[in-house]
């Protein structure tokens, strides 16, 4: 039976980052992926060799250093490409595309600006901060809907405080980046060559305390570790947990979860008139937001990522639906792709809830990483994988 230092369950930002700042700080690790792709809920589309589409996240930002200087170790900072500056527009119920400013009321903003600065965003809800910042209906007409775009989920009751949390920004990077291949480009990038071991298609059925440490049972290995990171979503995290850490197992599950449903489109450059754009978003329809390829062009086609709400409609509605808002028709649609993406849908009140289960854990072995504990963005993972990382190595009496 192979023994690490420490086993790694999860083969996304989170758990990559980790893995990454375990074994350079002396760690034997071993990366588990349940599926056969590196990336969690990035997900690169590659219709063509030349082309890809997000179907999960889709930008990054020089504020996530840690995942940068992960990727500046493997020697490939220099690879990453510069998304152009393109804008978003909101789809409106007539089909026209308006600047978000159109739906700013400037005199409520004016009147509200200067007091709602100075509120605290401990305790508050989105909605709470931000109608307070711009005024109730601004919220109503310009933020709600552009949040949710942001989350694919209804915002209102997201916690104020895990929403655009300033970071330092690493300036050897561009402001906002992508990969050959697509996010999912950069994870690979990530894991190759790197100084811990790696299987994916390898879905963890159970793990258990074994001696001071852990085994993990992968269906058909065991293996066991001194410390244990999970890098998983947090209902699989808990489902995992439930014999061996029940308490935290308990409020993991109290985590909500949502869905959206992904449906990406490609097409010839000349079969819609729409102006680049980074994205859209959707005010009141069957879809959140629309994210495209166009800050990274090609030469002769253009690719749409819609991000559905779940359950409002079926694959032919879905495609009627994307090609009336590119001015098209579904013939011209050279390849589609669906994908069911699953995300966090926290409250207010699971930040304490986070902190509560962070507490129990901080004497253990064990590690929690991932986007329910500080937010839904990669620079969010890559900075708890971080501090996570961090605090297993000091147990262990490693520098980090």
């Amino acid at each position: 039976m192979e023994h690490f230092d420490c086993i790694v369950i999860g083969g996304g930002v989170s758990g990559l980052v980790s893995a990454s700042r375990l074994a350079a700080g002396g760690c034997s690790v071993r990366v588990l992926e349940a599926e056969d792709r590196l990336g969690g809920c990035i997900r690169s589309w590659r219709p063509r060799e030349d082309f890809w589409l997000e179907l999960g996240a889709h930008t990054a930002y020089n504020s996530y250093a840690p995942l940068l200087e992960a990727l500046d170790e493997r020697g490939r900072l220099e690879d990453l490409l510069p998304r152009e500056k393109v804008g978003y527009r909101f789809v409106e119920a007539d089909g026209s595309l308006k600047s978000p400013l159109a739906r700013l009321n400037f005199l409520e903003a004016a009147m509200h600006l200067p007091f709602g600065l100075l509120r605290a965003k401990s305790d508050q809800s989105v909605m709470n901060w931000f109608s307070g910042l711009l005024g109730r209906g601004n919220y109503r007409r310009l933020l709600a809907p552009a949040f949710a775009a942001v989350l694919s989920q209804p915002a209102d009751d997201f916690p104020a405080t895990w929403l655009f949390r300033k970071k330092p920004r690493m300036q050897r990077a561009p402001r906002k980046y992508t990969f050959t291949g697509g996010l999912q480009g950069l994870l690979e990038a990530l894991a190759a060559d790197a100084p811990y071991s790696l299987r994916t298609g390898a879905l963890v059925g159970a793990i258990s305390a074994s001696g001071n440490g852990f085994r993990v049972e992968t269906g058909d290995t065991a293996l066991t570790c001194s410390q244990l990171v999970l890098a998983v979503p947090v209902d699989v995290a808990a489902r995992l947990l439930a014999e061996l850490y029940p308490e935290v197992a308990r409020r993991l599950a109290s985590f909500p979860m949502s869905e959206s449903e992904a449906m990406g489109v490609v097409l010839p450059a000349d079969k819609t008139a729409l102006p680049p754009l980074a994205g859209l978003i959707g005010a009141d329809d069957s879809f959140w937001s629309v994210v495209t390829r166009d800050p990274v062009p090609h030469q002769s086609l253009r690719g749409y990522t819609f991000h559905f709400r779940p359950g409002v409609l079926d694959r032919v509605g879905k495609l009627a639906r994307i090609a009336q808002v590119l001015g098209t028709s579904p013939d011209a649609f050279l390849h589609v792709e669906e994908a069911l993406n699953r995300l966090p849908a926290p409250t207010v009140e699971h930040v304490a809830l986070a902190g509560e289960v962070l507490a129990l854990l901080a004497p253990e072995p064990l590690a929690l990483v991932g986007n329910y504990l500080n937010g839904l963005a990669i620079g969010d993972c890559a900075e708890r994988a971080v501090i996570e990382s961090a605090r297993l190595l000091k147990m262990k009496g490693m520098t980090p």
